[in-house]
């Protein structure tokens, strides 16, 4: 058997518009929940030398700009920076949601082994992870059978850079 590893980073955000914060090269994706999604690749994820980027806390993935980026996406909607990594199925979870420019939610961090908390990281069950957490205060309710994650279609690929094989979308809507 062979252990599986996914990672994802992303912005996720409602209303119908593109935002106008949105780098004007950035590529979207409209997920099933009708939430769109800014994948996080390429330049936008661009990591600095250790230490050379500042993130919203020690050990924590998030980078401020990536935060500030998510913060001006959410002008008039609501915007939720993403984060999860796993390996052979236990993982970390990063989130953060904001609302009209305003912290809605967190910053969460969340795991599900006590080996890999981090400083301001909490140990809970999947349906009460990060991701799951910060999608709810988008609005989306797990499907039967199913946590937030799954029923917004996060579980399609398993890498970020997967979701660029998706159509993108145009200004106001999907082309």
């Amino acid at each position: 058997m062979v252990d599986m590893g996914s990672l994802i980073e992303a912005v996720i955000y409602d209303g119908g518009s593109r935002p106008v914060a949105l780098p004007p090269d950035a590529r979207t994706v409209l997920l099933p929940v009708g939430l769109s999604m800014l994948p996080l690749v390429g330049g936008l994820a661009r990591r600095g030398q250790p230490g050379a980027e500042r993130t919203v806390r020690r050990g924590w993935i998030l980078r401020e700009r990536i935060a500030e980026l998510a913060r001006r996406i959410s002008v008039d909607r609501r915007a939720l920076y993403v984060f999860g990594e796993t390996f052979g199925g236990p993982g970390t979870q990063e989130a953060v949601a904001w609302q009209d420019g305003q912290v809605l939610l967190g910053p969460l961090g969340t795991c599900d082994i006590e080996a890999d908390l981090e400083p301001g990281y909490r140990l809970v069950p999947r349906r009460d992870s990060a991701i799951n957490v910060g999608l709810r205060a988008l609005g989306v309710r797990a499907g039967a059978g199913r946590d937030e994650y799954e029923t917004a279609g996060l579980t399609r690929y398993r890498y970020t850079e997967g979701w660029l094989t998706e159509p993108s979308q145009a200004p106001d809507g999907p082309v």
